[in-house]
């Protein structure tokens, strides 16, 4: 059975350049991926279109989860015969200074970026938002938060940059309207913020640079809670989330769901709009990979334990699966922190 901590080891080699920190200190401790006779790292493949993520997780066999069975999971949009397949993920890794290690192929479908609808005031968590200049787009409202070491406001409402912020390509100052104008809001009579920040994404061809999704907006003086509809105040934060740990969220279009931690090292790529309005690729690494719970529209939700401590900020998932922004990564890119006292106008 695979050691846990080998696993990371062979994870971080695979997936992130050689000059790293991580990979310096490994190669130094000789830790190093075996090589290809041209040179290049035998881990190509994991850019190859099929493959959705990689990460480390519990063993499946015929749909059922190995208790305590860790391996290097490949993630796949469709398991297809090996006879129909350009190529064929290895069974097994070599890498120096580490033992043999097993790979597992778990389907997942494609991932996409991920309804409660109604305008409500004061205006809660989980429920509809939108960038007022996107008519075609909605999100959910995650959570409240303020600058960090603030006493009082101003307040902010987190949600992802996708979802409120054009994936990095809106202005400071942009309007939020809640519910977003896909669900019918309007402005002015219906904004509720104003763009204040975001984490700018990378965009590369490979690798796994970007760890969270995220964007907040000055909320106007009176007009939201900081009460997540059904679920309450958020008690305080998790950042020590763990395989098997039961989630819940309260989102946009699937309202309140429960589900389970699959993954806690998903390396992930996700496809956004970029500078000259086509497509490109944003690596996710350190993202969390769950049951499924959500659906389009749910992006931008706040994702808490059954305690109420915020766990993370859910980004995107596919038919069988949900994946979330750790909320530490997010808290911390960002500079604020999680207003955890009841507060009605704010």
């Amino acid at each position: 059975m695979a050691n846990e901590t080998d696993l990371e080891m062979a994870l971080t080699m695979m997936t992130e350049p050689p000059q790293s920190p991580s990979n310096t200190l490994l190669m130094a401790r000789g830790v190093a991926p075996a090589m290809a006779r041209n040179k290049r790292t035998v881990f190509d493949w994991l850019y190859k279109a099929g493959i959705t993520g990689i990460g480390i997780a519990e063993r499946t066999c015929a749909g059922t989860r190995l208790k305590g069975d860790l391996a290097l999971k490949i993630y796949v949009e469709r398991k297809r015969p090996e006879r129909k397949l350009d190529f064929v993920i290895p069974k097994r890794l070599q890498f120096a200074g580490l033992p043999t290690l097993e790979t597992d192929v778990e389907e997942i479908g494609k991932i996409e970026l991920h309804s409660n609808t109604a305008r409500v005031r004061p205006a809660p968590p989980g429920f509809s938002i939108g960038l007022a200049t996107q008519p075609q787009e909605a999100g959910t409202f995650g959570l409240v938060v303020r600058k960090k070491g603030a006493t009082g406001g101003p307040y902010y409402l987190l949600s992802n940059s996708h979802a409120i912020a054009a994936s990095g390509w809106a202005n400071k100052g942009d309007k939020i309207v809640q519910p977003g104008c896909y669900d019918g809001g309007a402005v002015p009579a219906d904004i509720i913020a104003s763009l204040n920040d975001w984490v700018p994404f990378q965009y590369t061809d490979t690798g796994f640079p970007n760890t969270v999704d995220c964007a907040i907006a000055e909320l106007e003086a009176g007009v939201a809670t900081t009460t997540i509809a059904q679920l309450g105040v958020p008690k305080g934060i998790n950042t020590e989330v763990a395989r098997g740990t039961e989630i819940q969220k309260m989102g946009r279009t699937t309202t309140f769901s429960v589900a389970q931690v699959l993954d806690v090292h998903l390396r992930v790529p996700a496809t956004y709009p970029n500078a000259n309005g086509t497509l490109g690729r944003v690596g996710f690494s350190d993202v969390v990979m769950t049951s499924f719970y959500t659906a389009g529209g749910d992006s931008g939700s706040g994702v808490l334990d059954m305690e109420n401590n915020v766990v993370g900020l859910h980004m995107a998932g596919s038919p069988v699966i949900g994946i979330f922004c750790k909320i530490g990564n997010v808290l911390d890119q960002l500079g604020v922190e999680v207003v955890t006292e009841e507060i009605t106008d704010a």
